[in-house]
């Protein structure tokens, strides 16, 4: 299956784009490359490229088609805006993958459910699946030829300004229906979503209120069994995440990076889109493959040249995709050696290369076991300098930005402490610790943080009450 997200189609199709600081001003602009820029959103050549890339590549291999919204930008103001933009995305998609299916769900950018994107996706969505999408954008399809069900959520419901609507209350009762269901019929659930649970690495961000946070990772508890895997996209970032019950890993959500180059006004990243490997008799998620451009070369070339990034498994050393294999994982990257890492252009194009995966983090599955032992190796492997550098470089393609053991620190507590108030207690323990041994910078942005020390976490090891902390 491949995964796209995020591609924040520019309205109108123009190369003219505005500075980042200056979005939404009526400020300078400059004339940027045929595929676009670091500091804009996708021009319809950009993503007309990499949907050219995966049919001509992949097309007999790709089951369907995940689309995680965010077609739409935020200067897009009015709905006709919105729904045109939707609407030429979908048209684009309809054509490059004419004989598939693909499932979208809804950005908070995107339009609300209306009868126009009812009748857009209809070709896609089966009558059922349109009612609720109707009522609430969100809805369930079973695959006719396995026993794996998708479950596409409409994650602008649980923000804080939606969250009190009759249709999130609507939702909710439904989610837990079609999941009781799924696990009466035994079969296995993808969770497909826009905005991921859990808080950002990067601070003060967060998609969900802190109760229906909370209530979204009670109902995977509950049904972690029978969910083969949870897909978002939103942050525009390469990472994971793990969720624990009683401490154990019990299940797993990946969050693709973004079709569109623009991050936000201080980052960037080069265009980037996902195809997964799986099972298709279990649903289990066995590897994934992730595709790159490099913007500055394709637009001084004048043409795309879409190449494999990475592969997750070989990346990565994992044995499986699985909450064990990704908990280890993320411990790796928590306890990693306490050395600023840079990564420049010049690494970044080293680093482009052929990755799997399962093989690249020598993983067995994709699992929530696997993704949780994963996470610990990120976190207990002090000697593995290479597994927060493989993690970095994935997580924001082309960054030159700076990360040391403190910054390891605090996207290991992205990855594991899903709760809010948990990843505020895990980020602030070794903030402490750090003031404790006479250090007073504090543990706030990712990727410009001072180095953790040994004292940090001894002091972590002694945070017995906090499993985010004690794993």
């Amino acid at each position: 299956m491949e995964h796209k997200t995020s591609a924040s189609l520019t309205q109108p199709f123009s190369t003219d784009c505005r500075r980042a600081d200056e979005r939404g001003s009526s400020g300078h602009h400059r004339t940027v490359g045929r595929f676009g820029d670091y500091a804009c959103d996708s021009p319809l050549e950009l993503i007309e490229s990499a949907a050219k890339h995966m049919r001509t590549r992949h097309a007999e291999n790709v089951e369907f088609v995940l689309w995680t919204g965010d077609i739409t930008v935020a200067r897009s103001t009015t709905e006709l805006e919105r729904y045109q933009a939707i609407r030429n995305m979908t048209e684009l998609l309809s054509r490059t993958f004419s004989s598939h299916f693909v499932f979208p769900v809804l950005g908070h950018l995107d339009p609300a459910p209306s009868e126009n994107l009812t009748n857009l996706w209809m070709h896609w969505l089966p009558l059922e699946a349109l009612q609720t999408f109707k009522i609430g954008g969100y809805y369930t399809i079973e695959q006719s030829h396995s026993k794996l069900r998708i479950v596409a959520l409409n994650t602008n419901l649980f923000s804080g300004r939606d969250a009190s609507s009759p249709a999130a209350g609507k939702q909710w009762a439904w989610l837990s229906a079609v999941l009781e269901k799924a696990q009466d019929n035994n079969e296995m659930v993808y969770i497909v979503g826009h905005a991921p649970p859990g808080p950002a690495a990067r601070p003060g961000h967060r998609a969900y209120s802190p109760e229906d946070n909370a209530r979204y990772l009670r109902t995977v508890r509950r049904f972690a069994r029978g969910i083969a895997g949870q897909f978002f996209g939103h942050l525009h970032e390469d990472t994971f995440r793990v969720v624990y019950d009683n401490d154990q890993p019990v299940s797993w959500a990946l969050l693709a990076p973004s079709v569109s180059p623009y991050a936000g006004p201080a980052s960037a990243t080069n265009p980037r889109l996902r195809l997964y490997k799986f099972d298709t008799n279990t649903g289990k998620v066995l590897d994934y493959t992730q595709y790159s451009l490099d913007l500055t070369a394709a637009n001084r070339a004048g043409t795309a040249e879409w190449v494999t990034e990475y592969n997750m498994t070989t990346h990565y050393a994992l044995p499986d995709i699985s909450p064990a294999s990704l908990h280890a994982l993320a411990d790796r990257l928590r306890y990693a050696p306490h050395e600023t890492m840079t990564f420049n252009k010049r690494i970044f194009a080293e680093w482009v290369a052929e990755y799997n995966m399962t093989k690249h983090y020598a993983l067995p599955d994709i699992s929530p076991a696997s993704l949780h032992a994963l996470a610990d190796r990120l976190r207990y492997a002090p000697h593995e300098t290479m597994t927060v550098n493989k993690y970095l470089r994935a997580y924001h393609s082309g960054s030159s930005e700076a990360c040391d053991g403190a910054c390891a620190h605090q996207h290991y507590c992205a990855i594991t402490c899903l709760e809010h108030l948990s990843y505020r207690q895990c980020v602030e323990a070794a903030a402490s610790a750090l003031a404790a041994a006479g250090d007073s910078a504090p543990l706030v942005a990712p990727l410009n943080n001072i180095v953790l020390t040994f004292i940090v976490l001894l002091a972590i090891c002694l945070e017995k009450y906090l499993h985010c902390v004690m794993h």
